[in-house]
């Protein structure tokens, strides 16, 4: 048997006896057990421990050394939590998902949808807070979402996460290849969503800034923005006390008057998103996956 499918089999068996007891303990005692497990990832994952301290160096260095290990300590602390509430949360159904969801700036999801009628609107979030609920949330009371995601390198735990995604109503659009359905979407008065806030190849990207350094970033939300004249609306996911969350959605970016093939307008757009998403990240920096390189690292910057 090849290394990927024993590899891929030990991990599924590693979720899911995790996921068993995180069903069988309420809610809020789940969000606690994962606070440990970020501690134990913090202790045990020296390679994403060293990450996150490289890039909170690039992003943060006005920071003191002891603040930016407090955050990253609290980052692993946050994702092993947004870990265990998303196993745990499997239990809700749609009712209780929604009495526990408070919804912030929805008249900002309405407007969007009025100026971007007959065709449909464009979504960006990035790895803050609890993304995958705010995907949930959205997707019940704005209607379904088609939601752009990369498929785990692990079929089974892809398999998993797919069903999870698709549980509420939404659909999932493969990345590779995702032109076509983010199109057919759009053209149909249906809401396209998409994660903005990971490093991207330069030949598939642009450049711009991200916490005052060069990042290369996608360009897609701006070209489909420009071509269908639609705006785009920012939307965050966060947990909230009691068991709760809170999602935040913020004021539509109006597409400028522009061809879809002018890279300045691409740019200027693409600019603007990620500012609102550095902007979002600064609010509680604890909250972003700070563990993926989204710069190149500078010798010596975990200090």
């Amino acid at each position: 048997m090849k290394a990927g499918p024993v590899r891929h089999g030990l991990e599924y068996v590693a979720y899911r006896l995790a996921a068993a007891p995180l069903a069988a303990i309420p809610h809020g005692a789940a969000r606690a057990l994962g606070r440990l497990l970020g501690d134990l990832a913090w202790a045990l994952d020296g390679r994403h421990r060293r990450v996150t301290l490289d890039n909170l160096a690039l992003a943060l260095p006005e920071r003191p050394v002891a603040e930016r290990r407090r955050i990253a300590r609290a980052c692993f602390r946050h994702f092993g939590r947004s870990f265990s509430d998303m196993l745990s949360a499997q239990r809700f159904d749609l009712q209780e998902l929604c009495r526990r969801t408070t919804l912030e700036g929805w008249d900002h999801m309405l407007a969007a949808r009025a100026a971007a009628r007959p065709r449909g609107f464009l979504l960006i979030t990035g790895h803050v807070g609890l993304w995958e609920h705010a995907a949930h949330a959205v997707g019940v009371y704005a209607g379904p979402l088609h939601v752009v995601g990369r498929p785990l390198d692990n079929p089974w735990l892809d398999r998993e996460l797919a069903e999870s995604r698709r549980r509420f109503g939404n659909h999932l659009i493969p990345k590779r290849g995702a032109a076509r359905g983010m199109l057919r979407a759009l053209q149909t008065g249906e809401e396209v969503a998409l994660l903005v806030d990971q490093r991207v190849q330069p030949k598939e990207g642009v450049e711009v800034p991200f916490f005052g350094r060069p990042a290369w970033t996608t360009p897609v939300p701006a070209r489909l923005s420009l071509r269908f004249s639609v705006p785009v609306v920012p939307a965050f996911g966060y947990p909230a006390p009691g068991g709760r969350y809170r999602v935040e959605v913020l004021p539509p970016v109006e597409p400028v008057t522009a061809s879809a093939d002018d890279e300045g307008a691409v740019r200027e757009l693409t600019a603007r998103y990620t500012g609102i998403m550095e902007a979002a990240i600064r609010r509680d920096p604890a909250l972003w996956l700070w563990m993926h390189r989204r710069w190149k690292p500078r010798p010596g910057a975990a200090g």
